[in-house]
């Protein structure tokens, strides 16, 4: 097992702390990282054994360490996966089972956003394998890379796989089935995918995680509109092309609530909605109760639709 770059202690430096992600509103250049890739002897989470962890911890992007072991999966390695990964029995016997590196892997992962192309399959065997000894799940905020290259790069690849994604995009490093190999591809695709979000309003945290659940939003292209507005309560209007109010509402939290409209909310009438409005304009207030004394005030005077 081996680490480089910055040291994992470093972090609780005064200054460097990652901040609590119940500010889900966090800059996308404060958000730590630790984007992950597995190697397993196949793809039955129930019965096969993870072979190789790899992981790459960046923030602001810049990489600030990286985490390689090979595992013994106290199994044979079946020839296909042999020939996909180069990995074989006796190159895996030497190498610790998985119990003896969870509590590295775990203390390198720390509290940062999970990444990964694909990410539930390599979710489910770390999760597995904790529970098989007896350690605390892992509860941090995940990302997958897969989902957002649905959303964001559909029209400029025949799949998603992230050989095909870091063929077209021309990414530094190119996946080969191993898994820190892959995990600095999939680094690489972050970066692509946070660059490309930022035209549809993505500036924080929520913004990211959000954005794959829109993925086949016709009125996506509009989340563009949502970026002026704050993390705070407030009054928002969705405005027409003659800059007519269709419709008024008040949140606790304009940003998030807004989105939601491109995402979660599937009312029938928000769809024709959503196709007239040309701009989003909004009032922020210092609470929630005040916001509600707004929005009616406003609704008696502009009677605008109701959804």
């Amino acid at each position: 097992m081996s680490t480089t770059g910055t040291p994992e202690h470093t972090a609780t430096l005064p200054g460097m702390r990652q901040r609590s992600f119940d500010d889900l509103g966090t800059p996308l250049r404060d958000v730590t990282f630790c984007v992950v890739d597995l190697e397993t002897t196949g793809g039955n989470r129930a019965t096969d054994a993870i072979t190789e962890i790899g992981a790459v911890k960046v923030r602001g992007g810049e990489c600030l360490g990286t985490f390689q072991t090979l595992v013994n999966p106290g199994c044979a390695i079946p020839p296909a996966v042999t020939m996909l990964t180069g990995l074989t029995d006796a190159v895996v016997a030497p190498a610790p089972r998985v119990g003896a590196v969870l509590g590295a892997f775990v203390t390198f992962v720390g509290d940062s956003v999970l990444v990964g192309h694909n990410v539930s399959f390599d979710v489910a065997f770390i999760r597995r394998a904790l529970a098989d000894h007896d350690r605390a799940p892992l509860d941090n905020r995940v990302i997958d890379t897969a989902a957002l290259s649905r959303r964001l790069l559909r029209e400029e690849a025949p799949n998603m796989r992230l050989s095909t994604l870091a063929s077209r995009l021309r990414l530094d490093h190119r996946p080969s089935h191993r898994a820190l190999d892959d995990a600095l591809a999939t680094v690489d695709l972050l970066h692509a995918l946070i660059e490309r979000a930022s035209g549809h309003g993505v500036t924080g945290l929520d913004d990211l995680i959000g954005l794959a659940k829109m993925a086949g939003h016709p009125q996506a292209g509009k989340l563009a509109l949502t970026a002026p507005l704050p993390r705070s309560p407030g009054v928002y209007m969705f405005r027409g092309a003659r800059d007519e109010v269709l419709y008024v509402g008040k949140a606790t939290n304009l940003r998030q609530r807004v989105r939601s409209y491109f995402g979660s909310d599937d009312r029938r009438s928000v769809a024709p909605m959503l196709r007239e409005t040309q701009s989003i304009t909004h009032i922020p207030l210092l609470d929630p109760f005040t916001a509600e004394v707004v929005e009616a005030r406003l609704i008696a005077r502009l009677a605008p639709r109701r959804l």
